[in-house]
């Protein structure tokens, strides 16, 4: 792998803005095609770079052949990438002109990333990428081709990546490379973990945290850390904001309440309120740092702006402030992790669509919520010989809490839930332990003790049963533990929850299951009669 890795390489200038670096007008859209792996890719990469050699003699430093043709293996467009490195990319004579005698044309100049220049071969299809030595942008591009050829997971990732960004028609390398970018920051960021690059270095985190409006129009406005005397404003404000943002979910006083606690959560330094003149809630933000680690490191942001005070740059300030609060954090967490700062919306929020967008947050994760009408009997289903399915009591609490831990370890986004995170949960009013369910083995007798291999955990909040349609029962946890996976047992779970949601009486069931893509894959949850009601995104930023 590459051997030296500068200062900065994990900067990659998202704030450098670069004006009209067209040389002969922006790229017209273009159906991309993504093709097998071939044998020759390499071959050609050694062809064309002794060329490029042979014409430059002297002006040429270095070549790289980057991309995704520089990956055994991998899925890519029929481009060869390559990383051309010269004294100085500014220096335009003493390359272009040998370069377009090889039928290379000038089409991209951006003097402010690295001195990048692109220079571009019809037949055949190369991109020549130009950069001055000791570029962070060459070392970013070695890496990554150096990473994916290590590491089978990721590369099976980023092909997936690839094949979903080329779908829906033509479109521009631009648009083309923003679709898979999440993926490709992700990547990175494990890639960068794993070659020692300090996440204090990683997270460009501010010295100072950016202003939030002290004035709207002629409105001031004041701000302050959150404390534990502002649940009832929090609870106003969050419910004025959730009847646009959220309609069909209510957002407890009590879960108001224990979302101000957390082992590494700080409301003075971590939370912001802002007041109107008249003492009227205008906004909150948080940055929370995760209270466990395990492959990676998350920081969550949250907040929300009234909606009477909404497109007033509220909203951009407030966000700016959270990720730049996030960023400290992640940079004095004493972890050598990949890092990731997440927010969400409901995907039907065009406003805070747009809102991440524009902050430079990408959508990673889709969670489709669906239902069920109780009208019917639930299915039937077997449960596995030797399984017992038993109501949820505390004696299971800890062993169901370590089950749910290894179900979910290799899930997108899971950390492992501690004893406090899981005892809160349990005490909140709305969890229903008569309709939660735990998998076990064994008699439970003193030979042959349970043995907790799933569950799943209920709640019932009537407050929602009229902005819901009628009254409902929420899967709000189902697991089971990796060992005991496919062999039917999730479904079996679900389907006696649903039976025993009918016998209480509920008119429906609604859970969230989540997806790695837009499309989202229902499996099970269909087969047990669910249907889609609404979904969210959750979006982020890899570090």
């Amino acid at each position: 792998m590459t051997a030296f890795l500068p200062y900065g390489i994990a900067n990659f200038g998202d704030e450098i803005v670069v004006h009209n670096p067209w040389v002969v007008g922006p790229p017209r859209p273009e159906r991309i095609e993504i093709v097998a792996p071939r044998d020759d890719w390499e071959d050609r990469a050694v062809a064309l770079a002794a060329r490029i050699a042979g014409a430059l003699r002297g002006a040429m430093a270095g070549i790289e052949h980057v991309g995704s043709t520089a990956v055994a293996g991998l899925p890519a467009k029929d481009v060869i990438d390559l990383d051309l490195i010269v004294d100085d990319p500014a220096d335009e004579v003493a390359y272009v002109p040998a370069l377009e005698a090889l039928g290379y044309l000038l089409t991209v100049r951006e003097p402010e990333l690295s001195g990048h220049r692109l220079l571009r071969l019809e037949e055949p299809r190369v991109n020549l990428h130009v950069f001055g030595p000791g570029s962070v942008e060459v070392a970013r591009h070695v890496l990554f081709r150096d990473w994916l050829r290590m590491n089978e997971a990721d590369r099976d990732r980023y092909a997936e990546a690839k094949a979903a960004a080329v779908t829906g028609g033509a479109q521009t390398v631009m648009a083309y490379n923003a679709r898979k970018a999440a993926v490709v920051r992700e990547i990175y960021a494990r890639a960068f973990a794993a070659r020692g690059i300090p996440l204090r270095d990683r997270a460009l985190a501010p010295d100072d945290l950016p202003p939030l409006p002290t004035t709207v129009g002629t409105i001031k406005i004041t701000w302050r850390p959150m404390t534990t005397n502002d649940v009832d404003i929090l609870h106003a404000l969050t419910h004025a904001a959730g009847l646009i943002d959220h309609p069909r979910d209510l957002i407890s006083r009590e879960v108001i309440e224990l979302s101000l606690t957390g082992e590494r959560f700080v409301l003075a330094t971590d939370t912001i309120i802002g007041f109107a003149s008249d003492g009227t809630a205008v906004a909150f933000g948080e940055a929370r740092l995760g209270d466990t680690w395990d492959a990676e490191i998350e920081v969550s942001l949250d907040g929300t702006v009234h909606p009477e005070w909404r497109g007033l740059g509220i909203g951009r300030a407030l966000l700016a402030w959270q990720e730049a609060r996030g960023r400290q954090l992640l940079a004095a967490a004493d972890v050598n992790l990949p890092a990731l700062i997440t927010t969400g919306a409901r995907e039907e929020s065009v406003t805070a669509t747009e809102l991440f967008a524009a902050a430079g947050f990408s959508p990673v994760r889709w969670w489709i919520e669906l239902g069920t009408s109780l009208d019917a009997e639930a299915p039937t289903w077997p449960i596995p010989v030797g399984v017992s399915l038993l109501p949820y009591s505390e004696e299971f609490s800890e062993a169901t809490r370590g089950a749910m831990n290894d179900a979910f370890r290799d899930h997108w986004g899971s950390q492992p839930t501690t004893q406090r995170e899981w005892g809160d949960a349990r005490a909140l009013s709305d969890f229903a332990p008569t309709l939660s369910r735990v998998a076990v083995t064994g008699t439970g007798m003193s030979d042959d003790p349970y043995q907790v291999i799933g569950g799943v955990l209920s709640e019932v909040d009537e407050a929602e049963w009229a902005i819901n349609g009628g009254s409902f029962g929420y899967v709000a946890m189902v697991g089971v533990v990796r060992s005991w996976r496919k062999r039917g047992l999730a479904s079996g779970m679900i389907a006696e929850t649903l039976r025993a949601y009918r016998e209480a009486g509920l008119e429906q069931a609604i859970l969230d299951v989540d997806s790695k893509n837009p499309s989202g894959a229902l499996g099970i949850y269909e087969t047990l009669g669910f249907e889609p009601r609404d979904r969210s995104v959750t979006y982020a930023k890899h570090v």
